[in-house]
C-alpha cells in the first residue's frame, strides 16, 4: 500500500509529534476548531452546558423518533416527530390525521426544528433544534457535539467570567456573574429566560429526570414553546454528559484576543439581560444570533491579525492595540453595483489576509512542540489557561531569536527539516523534491520552514479551506441575519475563463437591529445615547466595519462615502431606528423599538 505524506512526516517527526502537529486548531489561541459550524445550533448545546455544568453526550432523539429497518435506524424526518407527538392519547392526538399531521409537520419546521441543508419537506433527516424553550436542549441534534466545533464551550466560557481555574466550576452562586453555570434555573440569565415554568424536583439537581415543566402555570405559552416541550417530553430525559473526564469537562480557555472576546461578551451579557424578556421570542433569537455572527467574526480577524503582529514583533499586541482585520460595508445592500464592488474588493482583501493564520497556528504549534521539552525551559514554563499571552510571548522570545535557548531550539528544528527532506526526496511513492529543496535550503527560520512544509504537505482541503469555511459560517452568508452576501461571476484568468466566489458584507435588519439596541445601553441598566455619527464611529473602532471612511490601504472617493452613510441613514429611518427633527449631525440620534423598564432588567 503506499505511503502518504502523513506517513512520512511520522516515521521523520514520531507519531505523536504527528498527531500534535498533523492539525488545524491550536487552543491556546483560539479555542475551538475552525471548520464549519451552524451559528443557529449554538444555543440549545449552550443551555444544556448552562444547567449541567457539563458537555452533552447521547440522548434520546433518535431512539425515541427514528423508524427501525431491521437493525437499521432510520435518521428521524419532520413526519416521524409530527407521527410520534401526534399518537392516540397524547396531548396532541387531536393532529393524529392526514391534514393534521400535515400541519403539525409545518408546525415543527417552523419554530422547532430544522432540516439537513435548510431544506423544506416533511421528508428530510432533521439535523437542528431551535431553542424556543429550554427543553430544545434535551435533543441531541446535532448527534455530535463536536459538529459544532467548540463554539458553545468557548461562548459558555466568555459569559461565566470565570478568572482562574482549568475547567469552569458548577454550582458557583456569585451574585456578580449572571451565567454562571450549573446553578439551576434562577441563578443563569439565559436559563432563566429560556426555562419558563421549569422547577427542579427532588434534591438531586444532577438528577437527568429532575428537570419538570409545570403545565398548570403556563398560561401564556406560545405554540413555538409548547411543541418543543412536547418532543422534549418524548424523550424522557436530557441527554447524558460526555464520556470521559476531560471530555465532558469545560476548559476555562480564554481566546488569547481578549478585546475581541471582551467585546463579543458585553455584547451578548447587554442584549440578553436588557431584551431577553421584552422582545418577541423569534426575533430575539434572529438578532441574537445575529450578534454571535459578528462577534465570532471580529474574534476570528482579530486573531489573524493579532498574530499577524505577533509574527513580527513576537509580542502578543496589548489589548487597547489589538484591531480586526478591516471590512468595508455595502449599506446599499447591493443594490448600488459601486458600493457592492468596493465592499467586495475589501472583503476579498481580508480573507486573503486571513488566509495566512492556518500557516501562523502551525507555526505555533510548531514552536509549541519543541519549547514544551526543552530540557531548560520544561519545569518553569507559564501556564496557557486560562489565557495564554504569557506563553505566547515566550514562543515569540524563542522565534524571535530574543531568548537564550533560542539557538538551541532553532538547531533542533532544523534537525526535523533535515530529516523531513531526506525522507521527501528519497521515497518511492511520494517524491517531492522542491519540497525537499526549500526545507534543506530555504534561509528563513527553521520553525517558519518546517511549518510551511507541514501546511503544504496537509494541503488546501485541511488547512485554508477549513479556516475560510469558519469564517464565512461565522458571517452567516446569505442567511437572512448574517453579515455578507456572496455571488458568483466568471473571470478570466490566464486565458480561460473560471467561476469565483465573491462576498460583500452588509448590514441584514436583524444585525442592524441587534447593533442599534446594544449600543442604547452602556451597561444591562445603564441607557446610554447614541448619535448617527457615533454609531458609525463605534462600528468602526468595535469591529472593524467601516461606513464613512476609507478602511487602511484602500482608496475610496469621499462621494461614494457620503452615499453609503446616506444609505445607512436612510435603512435606519425605514425601520424606526433613527430619528432626527433637522439635517444637523448632532441631532440624528438612534432610538430603539423595544422600550425596557429599567427596573425590571435582571
Amino acid at each position: 500500500m503506499p505511503r502518504t505524506a502523513r506517513n512520512i512526516v511520522e516515521e521523520s517527526l514520531t507519531k505523536q509529534r504527528a498527531d500534535a502537529l498533523w492539525t488545524a486548531n491550536y487552543l491556546p489561541v483560539l479555542p475551538m476548531t475552525p471548520q464549519d459550524f451552524d451559528i443557529g445550533a449554538l444555543l440549545p448545546a449552550i443551555l444544556y452546558m448552562a444547567r449541567w455544568g457539563h458537555r452533552r453526550g447521547k440522548g434520546k432523539f433518535i431512539e425515541t423518533f427514528c423508524q427501525q429497518e431491521g437493525k437499521i435506524q432510520k435518521p428521524p424526518t419532520i413526519a416521524d416527530v409530527a407521527k410520534r407527538l401526534a399518537k392516540p392519547e397524547s396531548t396532541l392526538d387531536s393532529f393524529n390525521d392526514e391534514i393534521g399531521q400535515s400541519l403539525l409537520g409545518d408546525l415543527l419546521l417552523a419554530y422547532c426544528l430544522e432540516n439537513r441543508g435548510r431544506a423544506l419537506g416533511h421528508i428530510e433527516q432533521v439535523q437542528r433544534a431551535f431553542p424556543t424553550h429550554y427543553l430544545s436542549s434535551w435533543l441531541d441534534l446535532p448527534k455530535e457535539a463536536n459538529h459544532l466545533r467548540g463554539v458553545p464551550e468557548l461562548l459558555t466560557v466568555l459569559l461565566a467570567q470565570q478568572e482562574t481555574g482549568q475547567y469552569l466550576e458548577s454550582g458557583n452562586r456569585n451574585q456578580k456573574k449572571q451565567f454562571s453555570i450549573g446553578a439551576g434555573f434562577a441563578d443563569n440569565a439565559l436559563l432563566a429566560l429560556f426555562g419558563q415554568q421549569m422547577i427542579i424536583q427532588g434534591q438531586n439537581t444532577s438528577n437527568l429526570t429532575s428537570d419538570f415543566f409545570v403545565e398548570e402555570n403556563a398560561i401564556n405559552f406560545g405554540i413555538d414553546e409548547l411543541l418543543a416541550v412536547r418532543t422534549a417530553q418524548a424523550c424522557g430525559s436530557a441527554p447524558l454528559k460526555a464520556k470521559g473526564t476531560d471530555i465532558e469537562r469545560i476548559f476555562n480557555r480564554h481566546p488569547l484576543a481578549d478585546g475581541a472576546a471582551e467585546t463579543l461578551r458585553e455584547d451578548l451579557s447587554i442584549f440578553i439581560l436588557t431584551y431577553g424578556g421584552t422582545v418577541p421570542r423569534q426575533a430575539f433569537l434572529q438578532m441574537l444570533e445575529a450578534g454571535i455572527g459578528l462577534g465570532m467574526t471580529n474574534l476570528l480577524l482579530s486573531t489573524a491579525n493579532l498574530l499577524t503582529v505577533w509574527e513580527v514583533t513576537g509580542q502578543v499586541p496589548e489589548q487597547k492595540q489589538q484591531i480586526s482585520i478591516p471590512l468595508f460595508i455595502d449599506c446599499s445592500h447591493g443594490q448600488d453595483k459601486i458600493l457592492r464592488d468596493l465592499s467586495e474588493g475589501s472583503a476579498s482583501e481580508g480573507i486573503r489576509r486571513f488566509e495566512r493564520l492556518p500557516l501562523l497556528m502551525m507555526l505555533l504549534r510548531v514552536l509549541d512542540d519543541r519549547v514544551r521539552i526543552d530540557r531548560r525551559l520544561r519545569d518553569s514554563l507559564p501556564s496557557n489557561i486560562p489565557n495564554a499571552t504569557e506563553w505566547i510571548n515566550l514562543l515569540g522570545e524563542i522565534y524571535q531569536e530574543r531568548h537564550p535557548r533560542s539557538e538551541a531550539i532553532a538547531d533542533a528544528l532544523d534537525e526535523d527539516c533535515q530529516r523531513l527532506a531526506e525522507l521527501l526526496e528519497n521515497d518511492p511513492d511520494i517524491a517531492e523534491p522542491e519540497i525537499a529543496h526549500r526545507l534543506r535550503h530555504s534561509q528563513g527560520d527553521p520553525a517558519l520552514r518546517l511549518a510551511e512544509t507541514l501546511c503544504e504537505l496537509m494541503g488546501d482541503k485541511l488547512q485554508r479551506t477549513h479556516y475560510v469555511r469558519c469564517l464565512e459560517n461565522a458571517m452567516m452568508t446569505d442567511q437572512p441575519n448574517g453579515l455578507s452576501i456572496k455571488r458568483r461571476v466568471l473571470r478570466s484568468q490566464s486565458g480561460s475563463n473560471r467561476r469565483i466566489d465573491l462576498r460583500s458584507i452588509v448590514l441584514t435588519t436583524p444585525l442592524l437591529e441587534f447593533l442599534v439596541h446594544r449600543h442604547l445601553y452602556r451597561t444591562a441598566t445603564e441607557p446610554a445615547p447614541l448619535s448617527l455619527q457615533g454609531f458609525i464611529k463605534l462600528l468602526r473602532d468595535r469591529y472593524g466595519l467601516y461606513i464613512a471612511q476609507e478602511p487602511p490601504g484602500q482608496p475610496i472617493p469621499q462621494e461614494m462615502l457620503l452615499r453609503n452613510k446616506a444609505y445607512l441613514e436612510r435603512r435606519l429611518r425605514d425601520l424606526g431606528l433613527l430619528i432626527g427633527v433637522n439635517d444637523a449631525e448632532s441631532m440624528k440620534q438612534l432610538k430603539p423599538h423595544y422600550r425596557v423598564e429599567i427596573s425590571n432588567v435582571a
